[in-house]
């Protein structure tokens, strides 16, 4: 009988997008085996009036995401009060859109640290990357077996500790 190995996650900021795609980059250029990616980040209040601008940045996104990610990934945006307008791209796109009554998790005050924490992020860690979206900071978080997720910090170095200043 086989034993089914625990998934991990791992969770780093990015303050730059230019470091968040070289990132990426390293990600599809690495053979993960069964690895999930998502990345969520932070419009804030800009887009909440002006729909034809929050289109035109939804679809930049979109085709940015799917360049580095692959043709099927997810992306979708919505509005949260306590942070604004994030974007969620990739595997995490399903669980922030899960309804809860009429809104999705990720709509509701709370939701994105709930996700976090409902993922395995420890309660400080979850609180700094809330914190760290509030700032316009991305978030790439990856989940995969053990051995995957020790490569991905191998090459794009520790998980919070390095950038939350934990």
């Amino acid at each position: 009988m086989s034993k089914t190995e625990q998934k991990q996650i791992f969770l780093k900021p990015y303050k730059q997008v230019s470091d968040l795609e070289n990132a990426l980059k390293t990600v599809r250029q690495t053979n993960f085996d069964k690895m999930a990616v998502s990345v969520i980040g932070n419009l804030g209040e800009d887009y909440i009036n002006d729909s034809k601008e929050l289109k035109t940045i939804e679809n930049q996104l979109r085709l940015f995401f799917r360049e580095l990610l692959g043709l099927n990934t997810a992306f979708d945006t919505f509005y949260n009060p306590e942070l604004g307008r994030l974007f969620v791209a990739g595997f995490l796109v399903e669980t922030f859109l899960n309804s809860v009554g009429n809104r999705g998790i990720g709509e509701l005050s709370g939701g994105p640290y709930g996700i976090l924490r409902g993922f395995g992020i420890t309660e400080k860690d979850a609180i700094a990357s809330i914190s760290k979206l509030k700032d316009k900071t991305y978030l790439l978080v990856a989940r995969g077996n053990r051995s995957d997720i020790q490569k991905l910090e191998n090459q794009l170095g520790n998980q919070l500790e390095d950038k939350l200043g934990n």
